[in-house]
């Protein structure tokens, strides 16, 4: 699998006294407090869209971050990298939750029912990825504003 954030490690904890900027200094996950460990007082959650989506479009210009992935935009090539990159980070900085929209795993199409088996496939890949790198990881969903009739 290819890795594309090759030059950040996975974020270690090294205390408030380390030089490290790619390192926690108050956050130590395996820490106990109050009976629980950091981790569990405090997760970390990506949201995929904004983290893995959104390029950075200032009001007056362009794209201020390329978030291809050596794909092209649009494409499942670009869903499948963009799944794959997400978990690498999310690996790396002890990311274990996430939110998405179905639109933020696969390209829309030109109709409904070629968007829903794009979805498909895409979800295939997602929920294989996830189980391969967090196999601990979180099972649940949760709607926590549920809209009746829906």
């Amino acid at each position: 699998m290819k890795e594309f954030f090759s030059n950040v490690p996975a974020i270690p904890y090294e205390g408030e006294d380390s030089k490290n900027p790619f390192a926690f200094k108050f956050y130590d996950p395996e820490r106990i407090v109050f009976g629980k460990k950091m981790k569990e007082h405090l997760p970390f959650s990506m949201a995929w869209w904004h983290t893995l989506g959104a390029a950075g479009t200032d009001m007056f210009g362009r794209d201020t971050a390329d978030k291809s992935f050596g794909a092209a935009k649009g494409t499942m090539e670009h869903a499948k990298t963009r799944v794959d990159a997400g978990f690498e980070l999310m690996q790396k900085l002890g990311i274990r939750y996430f939110c998405f929209h179905d639109v933020d795993l696969a390209p829309e199409a030109e109709d409904i029912k070629e968007t829903n088996r794009a979805l498909t496939r895409s979800a295939t890949i997602f929920w294989r990825r996830w189980r391969e790198r967090t196999p601990d990881a979180f099972g649940g969903r949760r709607t926590c504003f549920p809209i009746p009739g829906i």
